[in-house]
């Protein structure tokens, strides 16, 4: 099975990219894509750049490129729930954007016209990694559930106030899982989302300092869950 792993930031590839043998690299623009292999398991490495249309335009390119069968997204967020704590993950039930309004012409919060409400991960994944991980214990929790993408950097409690108004069931949000998701989703490639708690979301400077501080213990935290699930894909 052609597996590919994608995050938007150098830190947050880095430590699966620090354990693999590397084949090949390619860059276009803002996307790095490196054929790799890891415990004998070939794959790909992707790093896309920060927010939504690196994303998308990443993954597009990954996927006219190598054409993968199935992508799994790694990295960094920010909780809303309090019971997350840093280093925690959350695996993705679905995704939606916590910053699109189109309410006014009939649309759900967060759904771009046109375009589904939500979007759910493939039952099959998510089944996959949540029975995988069910005999393993963790030194970090696992939760999983609704990720909010959102372009912004959520420090602002009275934004995180709202977008739990909005959204109350939401675990963690990113920059970039949905668009993702989106472009996958249009060629029929399926996605699982691992995050790693960086920081909560809505504690002003703090949520930034966090953040900063817990960046590289997070994106440890994920690529080690990503290395779990990428020896049982491969047994």
């Amino acid at each position: 099975m052609k597996i590919a792993f994608i995050a938007a930031m150098a830190q947050e590839i880095g430590p699966l990219r620090a354990k693999a043998s590397l084949l090949n690299k390619v860059r276009i623009g803002k996307t790095t894509i490196e054929e790799a292999v890891l415990d004998e398991q070939p794959l790909l490495l992707v790093e896309s750049g920060i927010g939504k249309v690196n994303a998308a335009v990443a993954t597009t390119i990954l996927i006219e490129r190598h054409r993968p069968e199935l992508i799994i997204n790694i990295g960094s967020a920010g909780a809303f729930d309090r019971k997350l704590n840093v280093g925690d993950v959350v695996v993705a039930t679905e995704f939606k954007y916590g910053d699109v309004d189109a309410t006014n012409f009939g649309y759900a919060k967060g759904q771009v016209p046109q375009m589904p409400a939500a979007y759910p991960l493939a039952a099959r994944w998510v089944d996959f990694v949540l029975h995988t991980i069910a005999n393993h214990k963790f030194s970090y929790a696992v939760d999983h559930g609704l990720v909010l993408t959102l372009d912004s950097f959520m420090s602002s409690q009275r934004r995180v106030e709202q977008t739990l108004h909005d959204f109350p069931t939401v675990k963690v949000s990113d920059m970039e899982g949905l668009a993702i998701v989106q472009a996958a989703d249009q060629y029929g490639i399926p996605v699982i989302g691992i995050k790693a708690v960086s920081d909560h979301a809505g504690e002003e400077e703090g949520s930034t300092a966090s953040f900063t501080e817990n960046l590289h213990y997070a994106a440890d935290t994920s690529s080690h869950f990503a290395e779990l699930l990428l020896r049982q894909l491969a047994s």
